[in-house]
């Protein structure tokens, strides 16, 4: 086959649907015919053992392939495996729990082609809600998280180009001849944290990664069978091993970068937190007359996904009328924006209301870890010495100074 710009490689491990429908969408929304498709078949037992094939040779011809492992070995190995037997000179890893859209691959192409710094891409990935699952990795001082996850789409970050240590390899577009070698994705992650670790390595080429906005996937996330089966311990405690002197923390400096105030929470994380004036000012627009118009908070909170204020009292209103369901989604909200123990506390109440076991159990794990640190001085000292640590390694003025007035305050 002559002429291929990418190959699409695709993991999957049964879920039939989900891989039938992000094929079909590929082949929708793909023009053209200078792409391969290389589908790893991870030991599926379902319907993808008859399908698979007759459905990519009906969508893509001659241009379709299927390898089948005996065993399970998990996304990072089926990854390699594809890549390898990839002709064109980019690889496109992408998870089959996605469904492509409209003008997909050009964004992210010419992205690579018009800048030689950037070494991978990827597109932002939305829930089918619209809203932003994954525009990049940020570091915390410990752990990672996806920044803006939950944003709506028409929000002005949202649309922001930035660099990043890390992107997801749910859609990932790298040269082949990056991949290997940066070292490939390493096998054995059980599902998490391989793309991670990917990502620094492909900086320590002095290459960068960013995800692309113009370039956009819906991703259902984690629906892939065992997905979860791993605890995530296994994968942390191997990607410390191997990675601790690889990165940075940038959670914060992406918050700054972007005008949110930076603070941190009962449990030690840094938050990302509207500035003063601009939550007094939104406060102001939604009260009349002394009283909250929910009309008016529930259009602020929409487009302020990081107004803490106006989460938390959306959920008491709503609570006030006995809508338990509605609830517990702005006191989740509220809480994942700023961890407090009297936020634990509302989340645990609300759990009990409206039967939810799961919130219970998160819940009832968030109060213990707070309480915790809560009753333990020395545990809270040593943290933020060790952030302090972290800050004068990197000469990080900004966390050196949040986290010594930390200490200071856990003293008095």
């Amino acid at each position: 086959m002559e002429n291929l710009r990418f190959a699409v490689i695709i993991p999957v491990f049964n879920k039939w649907e989900l891989t039938r429908d992000c094929l079909k969408s590929l082949r929708r929304f793909t023009p053209g015919d200078e792409f391969e498709v290389i589908a790893v078949d991870n030991a599926s037992s379902d319907a993808t053992l008859v399908d698979l094939d007759p459905l990519g040779s009906a969508l893509f011809g001659l241009r379709f392939k299927s390898i089948r492992n005996h065993t399970n070995r998990n996304f990072a190995a089926a990854c390699n495996t594809g890549a390898k037997l990839a002709q064109a000179p980019f690889c496109f890893f992408l998870n089959n729990d996605t469904l492509l859209t409209e003008n997909w691959a050009p964004p992210l192409e010419e992205s690579l082609q018009n800048n030689p710094s950037l070494g991978a891409v990827g597109p932002l990935l939305l829930y089918a809600d619209k809203t932003v699952q994954h525009l990049g990795v940020a570091f915390l001082t410990a752990g990672v998280a996806h920044l803006y996850r939950g944003f709506p789409l028409a929000h002005p970050l949202v649309s922001k180009t930035r660099c990043f240590q890390a992107i997801t390899a749910a859609a990932f577009f790298v040269s082949r001849e990056l991949f290997f070698a940066a070292g490939a994705f390493y096998e054995e992650y059980r599902n998490g944290f391989e793309d991670v670790e990917l990502g620094l390595r492909i900086c320590q080429l002095d290459k960068k990664l960013t995800c692309v906005p113009k370039s956009q996937v819906i991703h259902l996330e984690s629906q892939s069978e065992g997905r979860n089966n791993d605890p995530s311990e296994f994968n942390e405690k191997l990607f410390q091993q191997r990675c601790a002197e690889l990165f940075y923390p940038d959670y914060h400096l992406h918050g700054l970068s972007d005008g949110f105030r930076v603070v941190y929470d009962d449990s030690l994380n840094q938050s990302l937190l509207l500035p003063e004036k601009d939550d007094l000012a939104l406060r102001e627009q939604v009260t009349v007359s002394g009283s909250l118009n929910l009309s008016r908070l529930l259009q602020a909170t929409q487009k302020n996904p990081y107004w803490f204020w106006g989460h938390e009292h959306m959920a008491r209103e709503l609570e006030k009328q006995k809508l338990f369901q509605e609830a517990s989604a702005y006191y989740l909200q509220a809480f994942s924006i700023y961890c407090t123990l009297e936020g634990a506390k509302k989340l645990l109440k609300i759990a009990a209301l409206t039967a939810d076991t799961k919130l219970a159990k998160e819940a009832d794990t968030y109060l213990a870890q707070i309480i915790t640190l809560k009753n333990d001085q020395e545990l809270c000292a040593s943290i933020l010495k060790r952030n302090i640590a972290t800050a004068e390694k990197f000469n990080d003025k900004f966390l050196l100074r949040l986290s010594e007035q930390k200490l200071a305050e856990l003293y008095k």
